[in-house]
């Protein structure tokens, strides 16, 4: 009993320090500088995030909207090399 609990304790440590290196790897945060690429592979949370923040700093409203947010992983999909902040200057809204 005492050896299964051990493997027990130890399968959970292991999970843990996975989970903590996953969490780490996501922690690194996009700004305008970074490209749609960037962008794209970053959490939908973190996206959404950057993508309101953007939205009252180049006063384009619009994508700040349910609506209007999905439109920059749309157009970051075929532009991957863009930045963020070049979206945006050239960004109607």
């Amino acid at each position: 009993m005492r050896d299964g609990f051990r493997t027990l304790a130890s399968a959970t440590a292991c999970v843990a320090a996975i989970g903590a290196s996953v969490a780490g790897c996501g922690a690194a945060s996009i700004s305008e500088s970074s490209t749609c690429r960037q962008f794209l592979a970053a959490s939908p949370q973190d996206q959404q995030t950057l993508v309101s923040q953007l939205a009252g700093k180049y006063q384009k409203p619009d994508y700040a909207t349910p609506l209007g947010q999905p439109e920059v992983p749309y157009y970051c999909a075929s532009h991957p090399d863009m930045t963020l902040k070049q979206f945006f200057e050239v960004a109607t809204g």
